[in-house]
């Protein structure tokens, strides 16, 4: 019972993560459920233009998902890659298929074997945090597409775990100039506005910038297999954002908490602390990973009863996704900023087009006032 909703949505269930990360790479993406997974995906999630995409369900009736009958899926395989000529085909689980045990990486083989066209899964069983399901589709796409590397000429980096469900267009744009005021030559964006190539020359890149959960898995085989370098941060202006950071002495009272995806809330909570001198803390929704959090403070808030408990303490000033608003206590005086997030409202709160910087300026008027 403590895991029930009664005020927020569930965040970015089902398939969201995966497909999402591969929504725009030229690929077929196949979700394998019996309609209500493709449906969420398309109707309340993506807020791109559907308009030539490759995303479809494989309609399975009852009986199929019963019986866990796999010639269906390949025969709707089949007939989208006679038509669509995609350049890769991915199989995104959701609680059907994981209920019933279907060997999705199986039936990727024989899809990949029946067509010549490079196939994966994606074992999401649909109760996983969505930048789970992000980051192995990233990284198996990589694994299936990635040309050998070459002599790499200049700084080119790899931007990972940039999806529209953590980032606004406006937020990596920024990002990228950041980048490039900072002398990378190219910014590969894995993968917002971005097809197939940027998978293609993942491995020519000299290092990795992982801004999102999302990304580290992707950041990992690289390292691991081609030897590229990764930080995990995100670049903001008048910020340093490694994990060495020293921290200013801190006064007591006045804190702030940042509520949203582990690395981006680390790193809004670090330039708080650096330009108020007050205490700062990390509210995480999604995945957590000990290497993201190094000097800041964090918690996990992965219950709405979480949320709502933190959010009853006497914070200075919040700042998260509008829905999180409606757990405040109706009597509180914390100052809340607003920042949707899509994995968590959707469509009820588009991404304002604001950068991240610009975020930073307002919890930094606060404390002037």
């Amino acid at each position: 019972m403590k895991e029930m909703r009664t005020v927020l949505p569930n965040i970015a269930s089902d398939t969201v993560g995966a497909s999402s990360a591969l929504f725009e790479a030229g690929g077929l993406t196949v979700i394998h459920d019996a309609g209500g997974s493709i449906e969420l995906f398309v109707t309340f999630e993506e807020g791109r233009e559907l308009e030539g995409r490759r995303t479809v369900g494989s309609r399975l009736t009852q009986l199929e998902a019963v019986t866990g009958d796999d010639r269906r899926l390949l025969e709707t395989i089949s007939d989208e890659v006679e038509t669509q000529r995609p350049e890769f085909i991915a199989i995104i689980g959701t609680p059907v298929p994981f209920t019933i045990g279907a060997d999705l990486d199986g039936i990727a083989a024989e899809a990949e074997f029946s067509t010549g066209v490079p196939a994966f899964a994606v074992n999401s069983g649909g109760f996983e945090p969505y930048d789970k399901g992000a980051g192995e589709a990233t990284k198996k796409l990589i694994e299936k597409v990635a040309l050998p590397p070459e002599a790499a000429e200049g700084a080119g980096i790899n931007l990972l775990g940039a999806t529209p469900l953590d980032y606004s267009s406006a937020e990596i744009a920024a990002i990228c100039a950041r980048l490039r005021s900072m002398g990378a030559e190219s910014v590969n964006v894995l993968a917002m506005d971005a097809g197939i190539e940027v998978f293609k020359n993942a491995a020519q890149a000299r290092a990795s910038l992982v801004i999102s959960m999302a990304g580290l898995p992707a950041a990992r085989y690289l390292k691991e297999r081609f030897g590229i370098p990764y930080f995990i941060g995100v670049p903001m202006s008048g910020q340093s954002s490694h994990a060495d950071t020293a921290l200013p002495d801190l006064t007591p009272g006045r804190e702030t908490l940042i509520i949203g995806e582990a690395v981006l809330a680390k790193n809004l909570a670090l330039r708080c602390m650096e330009q108020s001198g007050h205490p700062a803390v990390a509210g995480v929704v999604g995945s957590y990973d000990p290497e993201v959090f190094a000097g800041v403070p964090h918690i996990i808030l992965d219950t709405e009863e979480k949320i709502r408990r933190e959010l009853a303490k006497n914070y200075f000033a919040v700042l998260g996704d509008p829905l999180y608003k409606l757990l405040l206590p109706k009597d509180s005086g914390t100052v809340y900023i607003e920042r949707p997030h899509r994995a968590q409202s959707g469509r009820l709160y588009p991404p304002t087009e604001v950068t991240l910087d610009e975020i930073a300026e307002k919890l930094k008027n606060l404390y002037e006032r």
